[in-house]
């Protein structure tokens, strides 16, 4: 009995870690929750076709977030975690782009905001365009 505690506990450690989302489905409730809890505030009405991709395995983690919304909603995620316009000089980790929702040209010729942690480990990158009101959200660490 004991031998199948040892073995049952880790494994269900770790299916209790993982983030709860659908990647190829938008606006499933888990992917809101997703945008809650990486934007700090829950999407309204007005913020609608959000996808949601979690890597939480092994010691870096990656979250990517694609969703349409008003400039409004882009320039609160942008006030809220303290993003800076992309230096020219900044280049950071490549985003998985082989998403049905996020391409590898998805966020070309988009203004990009980001922020760095103090500690240079741990990154928040946005990318918004007005012109078809689509936002992409990338958080990770390194």
């Amino acid at each position: 009995m004991l031998f199948r505690f040892r073995i049952l506990l880790p494994f269900s450690l770790l299916l209790a870690a993982c983030t709860d989302y659908d990647v190829d489905i938008a606006d499933t409730p888990a992917n809101r929750k997703g945008f809650t809890k990486h934007l700090g505030f829950e999407p309204g009405k007005d913020v609608t076709a959000v996808y949601y991709y979690v890597d939480e395995l092994g010691a870096d983690v990656r979250y990517q977030l694609s969703f349409e919304c008003a400039k409004g909603v882009a320039m609160k995620i942008i006030t809220d975690l303290s993003l800076q316009p992309k230096p020219d000089d900044y280049s950071g980790l490549d985003p998985r782009n082989d998403l049905k929702w996020w391409k590898p040209d998805s966020t070309e010729g988009r203004p990009m905001w980001i922020k760095k942690a103090k500690d240079g480990q741990y990154y928040w990158e946005l990318w918004y365009s007005e012109e078809d009101g689509r936002a992409y959200y990338h958080e990770y660490s390194t």
